[in-house]
């Protein structure tokens, strides 16, 4: 009996390692605008989706028009905004977006998109408007949604998007 307990209680507490994708582009590229629309189509595939954004003065998650509170209107089941020095889930310390990762891992999420992290080394995803710029900003993105020649996925072809994005789990 204490055995088979055991044996439940820890299943109960493997930690599932999410997937990790950042969706890069410039400033204004519509990476928010990319992530509502793409958080439901992956929800609706049964994905537990959280966001990890990367700002700087977007502290105010109950604010409508702000890019967290669009990401948890789209469906996010979490939402972390950090800057460096700190991050708005419920307390303010000093945390990398490892420590974040941790706490969603915790949570057994799917997939998390981090948004931003054009420089880092995490897989990517990049959205490129003519608009704003013509050329890729991101170091190595795995694919390019845009509006330009040669891009991977237009702008509106979201659901293409998610079958690439699943295809690729779980080597994310």
């Amino acid at each position: 009996m204490y055995s088979e307990d055991k044996q439940a209680r820890m299943a109960e507490l493997q930690l599932k390692q999410p997937a990790v994708l950042a969706v890069s582009g410039a400033h204004n590229s519509g990476k928010t605008t990319l992530l509502e629309k793409l958080i439901p189509v992956l929800r609706s595939r049964g994905l537990k989706v959280g966001v990890i954004k990367h700002d700087g003065h977007d502290f105010t998650p109950d604010v409508p028009d702000t890019d967290s509170y669009r990401l948890r209107e789209a469906g996010a089941e979490g939402v972390a905004v950090y800057s460096g020095q700190r991050y708005l889930v419920t307390e303010l310390l000093h945390l990398t977006e490892q420590d974040l990762l941790a706490l969603f891992e915790r949570h057994g999420y799917d997939l998390v998109l981090m948004e931003g992290y054009k420089s880092s080394g995490w897989p990517k995803i990049e959205v490129v408007r003519k608009a704003i710029s013509e050329t890729p900003v991101s170091i190595q993105p795995l694919a390019i949604v845009g509006d330009i020649p040669g891009a991977d996925f237009g702008l509106e072809e979201i659901v293409p998007l998610a079958d690439w994005i699943c295809a690729q789990m779980p080597a994310l």
